[in-house]
C-alpha cells in the first residue's frame, strides 16, 4: 500500500510538473483598455489592466499630456497622448515619432547615438502611423521596443510594447497585442 501511495505521488508530481508551461494565455487575463482624451478615443489590446499616471499633465511645451502604463516582468505596454495649446501646435506625424524615441532613450539613460531605430509607414486601424522599433540593452538584457504614433482628432499618440528578449511569455503576449489597437471613428 505504501509502495502505491508512492507511485500515485510521484505520478501526481510528473502530471503537474507537465501542466507548468507557464503559457501567456494561462498567467495572464487578457482584455481590451479604452482610453479617452480630448475627441478620440483609442482602444489598446493588453495582457493586463493598466492605469492613468496623474503626477503628469504636460510636457515641457505646456501642452496636455496624458500617459497611461503597464508593466510586469514579462511585458510593458505605455501609452502617451499629448493635445496642442495656445502657441504650442502638435509636432507632425514624424516629429512625433521622433520625440517618443528620445523620451524612450532619455527614461533609458541611453545616448540616442547608439541607439538604431528602424521605422515605417504603417497604418493603425485605417490611420496612417509611425512604427518604430528597436532593441536595446538595459539592466544586463535586451529589451525589445515597439511604438506606434498617430494623430487623430488633434491627439498625438505614441503607444508603446516593451519585452524582454530572454522572455518566452513576453514574445508570446506580444505577439497577441502588439499593433492591435482600434481608433473609434465617432462623430463629435
Amino acid at each position: 500500500m505504501k509502495q502505491y501511495i508512492i507511485a500515485l505521488g510521484l505520478g501526481m508530481v510528473l502530471f503537474l510538473g507537465g501542466c507548468g508551461s507557464q503559457q501567456a494565455i494561462d498567467t495572464y487575463s487578457f482584455g481590451q483598455k479604452v482610453i479617452n482624451v480630448g475627441q478620440s478615443e483609442v482602444i489598446v489590446d493588453s495582457p493586463f489592466d493598466f492605469g492613468q499616471l496623474d503626477r503628469i499633465t504636460a510636457n515641457e511645451k505646456g501642452q496636455p499630456l496624458t500617459i497611461y502604463a503597464g508593466l510586469d516582468k514579462n511585458y510593458g505596454v505605455y501609452v502617451s497622448a499629448t493635445q496642442a495649446s495656445t502657441g504650442a501646435p502638435l509636432p507632425t506625424l514624424e516629429e512625433g515619432a521622433k520625440l517618443g524615441q528620445q523620451a524612450l532613450v532619455k527614461e533609458l539613460g541611453q545616448t540616442g547615438a547608439n541607439i538604431p531605430w528602424d521605422q515605417k509607414q504603417v497604418q493603425v486601424d485605417g490611420v496612417q502611423a509611425v512604427k518604430s522599433t528597436m532593441l536595446a540593452g538595459a539592466n544586463g538584457q535586451k529589451i525589445r521596443f515597439t511604438q506606434y504614433t498617430f494623430i487623430n482628432k488633434g491627439v498625438l499618440w505614441n503607444i508603446r510594447y516593451s519585452y524582454s528578449d530572454s522572455s518566452p511569455q513576453g514574445e508570446e503576449i506580444n505577439q497577441r497585442v502588439n499593433g492591435h489597437i482600434q481608433v473609434t471613428k465617432k462623430e463629435g
